[in-house]
C-alpha cells in the first residue's frame, strides 16, 4: 500500500514558488522551447534555456482617487481605470456616495505589491505564458509549476493512503487539486499523463 504525507498548502502556487526562490517552468513565446520564470531582485523575468529570449516584468500600477466628498464630505477611495486620465497628478472624479464631480489627486502604487494572481487554465498570471507541464485528461487541462510539483502530485494520485501531517491544522497543498484530477475513475489516465510528462526535456 502506497502511503502519502501530504505538506503545506498553497506550497505550489505562483507566488509562494517564486518567492522560495524556485521558478516556474513555461514554454517560450519563441520557439516553444523550455523557458522558466524566475524572480530577480523585484522583478520577475523570464528566460528561454533553448533560444536564450528574455524578458523583465514590467510594474504595473494602480491608481486610486481618495478624498472626503466637497459635497457629501464622505470619504471615498476609487480605482482610476481611465487611460485618458492616469497621466494626471489629479482628474475629476464623481464621489459614488453622492454622484459630485471632485478635483483628486491620483495615488499610485504597484498593483501587486508584491503579491501575485495564481496560475489560471495552465497559464502564468504575469507573462500569460503557457506552463512547460501541461496536457490534458479528457479534455481538462492537467499541469504542475515545475518539476518538484509534477513528482507531488504524480505522489500524490498514486497513493493508496493519503494522511495529513500533525503540523498542519486545515489546508492542505492537495486542497487546490482540481476534483477531477482526484476522482478515481481518472486515476490511471492522470498518473500515465503526469509520468508523460515527466518525461519532457527542460
Amino acid at each position: 500500500m502506497k502511503r502519502f504525507e501530504d505538506e503545506g498548502a498553497y506550497k505550489y502556487n505562483f507566488y509562494a514558488v517564486l518567492r522560495r526562490g524556485e521558478q516556474v517552468d513555461v514554454k517560450c513565446k519563441h520557439c516553444d522551447g523550455h523557458a522558466f520564470i524566475v524572480k530577480e531582485n523585484d522583478h520577475l523575468v523570464w528566460k528561454c534555456s533553448q533560444c536564450y529570449t528574455h524578458r523583465i516584468q514590467e510594474t504595473e500600477y494602480q491608481y486610486n482617487a481618495k478624498n472626503n466628498c466637497v459635497r457629501c464630505e464622505r470619504w471615498f477611495n476609487v480605482e482610476v481605470t481611465d487611460e485618458k486620465k492616469i497621466p494626471h497628478k489629479s482628474s475629476h472624479i464623481e464621489c459614488p456616495h453622492c454622484g459630485t464631480v471632485n478635483h483628486v489627486e491620483l495615488h499610485k502604487k504597484p498593483a501587486y505589491s508584491g503579491y501575485y494572481p495564481d496560475i489560471r487554465d495552465g497559464r502564468d498570471p504575469v507573462f500569460d505564458m503557457e506552463l512547460y507541464f501541461l496536457d490534458y485528461v479528457r479534455g481538462k487541462v492537467v499541469w504542475a509549476v515545475n518539476r518538484e510539483h509534477l513528482n507531488y502530485l504524480i505522489s500524490y494520485i498514486s497513493a493508496d493512503l493519503r494522511v495529513k501531517p500533525g503540523n498542519i491544522p486545515l489546508k492542505t497543498a492537495s486542497h487546490t487539486i482540481p476534483a477531477y484530477i482526484k476522482n478515481a475513475k481518472n486515476r490511471e489516465l492522470v498518473i500515465r499523463t503526469l509520468t508523460k510528462l515527466q518525461h519532457t526535456t527542460g
